[in-house]
């Protein structure tokens, strides 16, 4: 069986290996592209099992790709990372039950265990 693919967007290598070693211990296959149009252009051909946005500056292209995700793939969870208070306050994405803001990296891990641990019909 091959593995769930996980897009990562994310500027930061940090954090991007953060989170390509929490993706990796979910058994789990973390895809990085060296940029946001890259990662558009996967997006729109490549299936995956989750999304991770890390949003760093610039925000703009980030909210647009994701976007971008919740059109083409609708039923793919998104997960934003950082920058809560200005989602909370411009609320610039949809609210959606798949779509999800984490204030903190170090919150990714636990909620992806608890997303793909919890019973499908």
């Amino acid at each position: 069986m091959e593995q769930g693919r996980v897009l990562i967007v994310s500027d930061s290598q940090d954090r991007k290996n953060f989170l390509e070693f929490h993706v990796r211990k979910l058994n789990l296959r973390p895809i990085w592209y060296p940029n946001i149009l890259a990662a558009r252009m996967a997006i729109k051909s490549d299936p995956f099992v989750l999304v991770l946005v890390d949003l760093g500056i610039p925000v703009e292209p980030k909210l647009a790709f994701i976007k971008d995700c919740l059109n083409l793939q609708p039923h793919i969870p998104v997960i934003s990372i950082g920058k809560t208070d200005y989602l909370s306050k411009e609320r610039p994405l949809p609210e959606l039950p798949h779509m999800v803001c984490l204030p903190a990296i170090e919150l990714a891990p636990g909620f992806m265990r608890q997303w793909f641990s919890r019973p499908t019909c």
